[in-house]
């Protein structure tokens, strides 16, 4: 005689929802880090060759 499977979520549903809660976890904690971090600034300089000058 056959069993019937009593569980109520199989492996394929639990591992679908532990990936899931992961990539929704990652998309938070990337979004926090973005919020915080400022870019760095650097400064620029120009140099222009005597040619290009107004006479």
């Amino acid at each position: 005689m056959r069993t019937r499977n009593t569980e109520t979520m199989g492996w394929g549903l639990r591992i679908g929802i532990g990936v899931a809660v992961l990539v929704l976890l990652g998309a938070v904690g990337l979004s926090i880090y973005g919020g915080r971090v400022r870019p760095v600034q650097h400064p620029v300089e120009q140099t222009i060759s005597d040619d290009r000058l107004p006479k």
